[in-house]
């Protein structure tokens, strides 16, 4: 194969994915989806209401699916005539909204019911390993089951057990990977109905605890979102389980349940399963009599509609007469149920049903591997195409980002720059300006109160204020002068800051005053933390000095994992409980905590001191 034929196919397939990703072919607005789900099947008025619905939208895949709910329909009605009419129609409607990929399947599965609904095993064979086929093929679990459930139903009437097993089986393991909850209703009412058949072949224990695990958890479901007819189908599996543990009077109530739920279900229905039920339970009971008036009921119930169905029936009839006793009844009823089966079946229809899943099976054998060779091919060239492509689109994104990256980095470096070159500027103004002032201030109230007499004792004490005012608020100005430079962000500024402090308040105590640190890193703080930090852990030092009684003080410093701690801990006399509440210092201190979003903590107990606690979060991008 030549490059331009690669090519030509690698175009050809990205342009059907285009297209395809174009066209919807999924009715998923509103709330269909569940109304679907949750639709009673056998309601006219439910059922074409509904349908209306659909038909109403401006999705032409949504139409599709109001013929189909019509077509099932019909199925539940055994309308095989009006059911053919509508199914002509969905194929008919399935080349016009071009997905006939996406819902190929619906039309095989469809065509599946149909021919159940015909008694055309043949057919039915057909359809449902070509649905299987197309299910597998779209890897959808949902479809995969659906497939199973009609081929089961047909070896199931072919007694075909051994088959029929490994399909159940498959099933199973699709159905507990669910994650639909109405969906998991039926299927595991399903599963359950299917293990008390092999039960029933087989008398294996183990088989009835899946049973009543399976219909229970199919009950609770059922019970949730009110539905009816698989509500009734739980409490009968739950009465095949009763029945089959020789519990015949809980086997009673499970079936008089499932009967008080299905009279509940609203359009055409088949009741004569049930009273079957009820009439084996009598028998096991004991009460011969009660047996044969529910068994005579479950004829009077049948809509004998589904042949096959009817078929069974008689074969179940023929056994609980032969065993209640009325072997006249018995004979009649196997009689009707050999005409009706020799009717659907013969050796030369079993044979072809055989060849038809050997088929699939082969079938499906050489599709995978013709398959699989296709999309390694058509994979290889895609990747090949796609890495091409993808290089030199990268190469040129790289380029670009970072030449952008990189006058980012420089305009905010310039930033940086000019920012702390204000900050800078408006220290060293503030510095000389307010500072000398404040300082001249000081200097000539201290001349002044020099030269006042002695004998004017007010105005001396008033000028000592001006000096005391000046000289704080002086200092105060330093804290101030300090937040503002650049420098001050870093953690190591603010420690030596505060150590200085330190050092210079308790030199003249006796007091011994020491600063830990453990900070593997100079991180940076963020804007406005410095000033926070000084102020609250001034004020703790100086309430140390003056009000602690303390041999000892110690500031400590610690940074790890992105966690600030700051620690001032004295061993004096400590504060009372009630007192932290209301001393104002302590609390100027927690709100300027709270400022910069971090938590104060304040541990004193009587006799044994007092630690102020700061902790802050500081996140990656701030260092």
């Amino acid at each position: 194969m030549d490059f331009r034929a690669i090519n030509t196919i690698v175009f050809a397939f990205l342009i059907t994915m285009c297209s395809f990703g174009q066209i919807n072919c999924n009715c998923s607005i509103g709330s269909y989806l569940e109304k679907i789900e949750l639709l009673n099947t056998r309601d006219s008025l439910e059922v074409f209401e509904l349908s209306a619905e659909l038909k109403k939208t401006k999705l032409e895949v949504c139409k599709f699916k109001a013929l189909e709910i019509e077509f099932n329909y019909f199925i539940t009605q055994l309308n095989e005539e009006k059911a053919f009419a509508v199914l002509n129609e969905l194929e008919d409607y399935l080349g016009r909204i071009n997905c006939e990929s996406d819902l190929k399947f619906n039309i095989y599965i469809n065509k599946a019911k149909y021919f159940k609904l015909h008694n055309n095993y043949e057919k039915l064979s057909e359809f449902a390993f070509k649905a299987l086929k197309e299910a597998e093929y779209l890897k959808d679990s949902n479809k995969e089951i659906e497939a199973i459930k009609q081929i089961v139903y047909l070896f199931t009437r072919m007694d075909e057990d051994d088959k029929n097993w490994q399909y159940i089986k498959r099933a199973e393991k699709l159905i507990f990977k669910q994650s639909n909850p109405i969906r998991s209703v039926k299927n595991f009412r399903w599963l359950a109905f299917e293990y008390e058949t092999k039960y029933t072949r087989t008398k294996r224990k183990p088989l009835l605890d899946s049973l009543f695990i399976f219909a229970n958890h199919s009950k609770k479901g059922a019970k949730k979102y009110n539905i009816f007819d698989e509500l009734a189908l739980s409490y009968r599996a739950l009465e095949a389980y009763s029945y089959h543990k020789g519990n015949a009077k809980n086997a009673l109530k499970y079936i008089d349940s499932a009967i008080f739920y299905a009279k509940k279900i609203k359009g055409k229905k088949n009741l004569s399963g049930l009273y079957i039920s009820k009439a084996w339970d009598h028998l096991d009971w004991g009460e011969k009599e009660l047996a044969v008036k529910w068994m005579d009921t479950s004829f009077a119930y049948d809509t004998k509609d589904d042949i096959a169905g009817f078929m069974m029936h008689h074969l179940d009839a023929t056994d609980l007469y032969e065993q209640a006793g009325r072997l006249d009844k018995a004979l009649s009823s196997y009689q009707i149920h050999s005409r009706i089966k020799d009717s659907i079946f013969n050796t030369e229809r079993t044979q072809v049903i055989n060849e038809l899943e050997t088929k699939y099976k082969t079938e499906l054998k050489d599709a995978k591997i013709k398959r699989l060779n296709v999309l390694l091919v058509i994979t290889l060239l895609i990747i090949v195409s796609i890495l091409l492509a993808g290089s030199v689109i990268q190469l040129k994104r790289t380029r670009k980002k970072n030449k952008i990256l990189k006058r980012a980095i420089e305009e905010q470096e310039r930033l940086e720059k000019e920012l702390s070159d204000v900050r800078g500027e408006i220290a060293q103004d503030f510095h000389d300006d307010l500072g000398n002032k404040l300082a001249r201030i000081s200097l000539l109230s201290s001349l002044i109160s020099g030269e006042v007499s002695i004998k004017s004792p007010n105005i001396k004490s008033k000028i000592k204020q001006i000096n005391e005012d000046a000289n704080g608020l002086y200092k105060g100005t330093r804290d101030f002068i300090f937040s503002l430079k650049s420098n001050s962000d870093y953690l190591e500024e603010v420690v030596t800051y505060l150590s200085d402090f330190g050092g210079d308040i308790f030199n003249k105590t006796e007091i011994k005053f020491t600063v830990e640190k453990h900070i593997s890193t100079n991180v940076k703080l963020p804007y406005y933390w410095s000033k926070q930090i000084v102020f609250i852990f001034k004020e703790a030092l100086t309430n140390a000095m003056k009000h602690s009684n303390c041999h000892t003080v110690k500031l400590s410093f610690g940074y790890q994992g992105y966690q600030l701690s700051i620690r001032c801990e004295d061993d004096g006399i400590g504060i009372l409980e009630s007192d932290l509440q209301s001393l104002n210092g302590l609390s100027h201190m927690k709100t300027r905590g709270i400022k910069i979003g971090c938590e104060l903590l304040i541990n004193s107990n009587i006799g044994e001191g007092t630690a102020v606690i700061l902790k802050g979060n500081l996140k990656e991008d701030i260092i």
